[in-house]
């Protein structure tokens, strides 16, 4: 029996390059089939702990089949999704109507002299041209802030939106369902494309990434849940309606997701929402402690994030050091942007799991995943 041919470190090196280059190719020219198949897979994490519940009602000997709990918490799912839509966009479409009816020109008059001492600072340090003007500057972009043509243009391409948004519903509920109905549906299909001696390793990967990412996605989702409530809770505190209160507190709570930047865009918003509602105003006397109580309000709620929350996701998680997660999420801002930046710790997560399974002779990898 002739003896089976061995491949030359070059020749392997050739293959694997080969085959990531056929395997980035058809991610990317399916890469909607495959963020649908990805978003189905957390989804099937996230209710996945519920099918099992619901699996365990049972009168006498007769017990709900997995069919209909995987059926019901799908719906349950986008009832949630609905029900978050349905109070989220009349809040922002109520506070869209304060930008609208704002008057630019009463507004920027109003800050006329704080405005004008901050161009004269920056003038001072060179940091502006001498014909630079900061009020003419900050007309234009409230303008264009609160350009009609921008959301006549919105509109105009919201019929199409909501197309490519049902098919994906559509196609994203289909997977889920499948997924819950069948647990080691994902598992047994990506074994499919690996050897038989690294199957196991393989079901251990993803059953190991699994549990991790279940615990992270639900930890967020509870996360954005407190930082909502908090929000809504100190900003009613400072004088802010409730209404307008818990509308920032929900663009909040979506944002810190994001880590690092998303909560900066929040207190961003907050103050601009809040100032937005509450004008007209003395500058001195009512605009700046505004200003200031709905900052330290947000920043408390950020405390208390930093301090309570983020260390309980992640380190019942993905079980990483803040400073790794921290340089992991750089890296990622600087090749993907803010998409980067959302999926860098589960992507983190998984490659550190992989890792372990199929590399964990190396020094470097037994050091990174020694928690996991």
């Amino acid at each position: 029996m002739a003896a089976r041919p061995t491949l030359t470190n070059t020749q392997r090196f050739i293959i694997l390059g080969v085959t990531i280059l056929i395997a980035g190719f058809s991610i990317w020219f399916f890469s909607s089939i495959v963020i649908f198949i990805i978003v189905s897979f957390v989804i099937s994490m996230i209710g996945e702990p519920l099918v099992n519940l619901m699996e365990k009602i049972h009168v006498r000997k007769w017990h709900l089949p997995r069919a209909i709990c995987s059926f019901t918490t799908v719906m349950l799912f986008w009832g949630l999704v609905f029900l978050f839509f349905y109070t989220f966009i009349p809040l922002l479409i109520n506070e869209l109507k304060y930008f609208s009816n704002l008057d630019i020109g009463t507004l920027l008059t109003n800050l006329q002299e704080p405005i004008e001492k901050i161009q004269k600072t920056l003038s001072e340090f060179n940091l502006v041209e001498d014909d630079f003007s900061l009020q003419a500057w900050a007309t234009n972009s409230l303008n264009a802030f609160v350009n009609s043509d921008k959301l006549t243009s919105t509109l105009e391409g919201l019929p199409g939106f909501i197309g490519n948004a049902f098919i994906a519903v559509l196609s994203i509920s289909f997977i889920s369902y499948y997924f819950m109905k069948e647990s080691h549906l994902f598992e047994d299909a990506l074994v499919l494309f690996f050897p038989e001696d690294k199957e196991q390793n393989v079901r251990n990967a993803v059953h190991s990434s699994s549990n991790l990412l279940k615990r992270y996605f639900i930890g967020i989702l509870l996360q954005s849940t407190g930082v909502i409530i908090l929000h809504t809770i100190g900003l009613s505190i400072v004088g802010i309606q409730f209404s307008h209160a818990a509308t920032i507190a929900l663009i909040a709570g979506v944002l810190n997701v994001i880590p690092y930047v998303g909560p900066f865009i929040a207190s961003i918003v907050g103050i601009t929402v809040g100032v937005a509602v509450s004008m007209p105003m003395d500058v001195a006397h009512d605009l700046l402690p505004l200003v200031i109580y709905i900052f330290l309000a947000m920043e408390f709620t950020k405390i208390v994030d930093n301090v309570v929350f983020q260390p309980q996701i992640f380190s019942r998680s993905v079980k990483s050091h803040p400073l790794e997660i921290f340089i992991v999420i750089l890296v990622a801002a600087t090749i993907g942007g803010v998409i980067g930046m959302l999926i860098a710790i589960p992507a983190y997560t998984v490659i550190r799991v992989v890792a372990k399974e199929f590399f964990n002779e190396s020094k470097l990898v037994r050091k990174i995943t020694e928690g996991l």
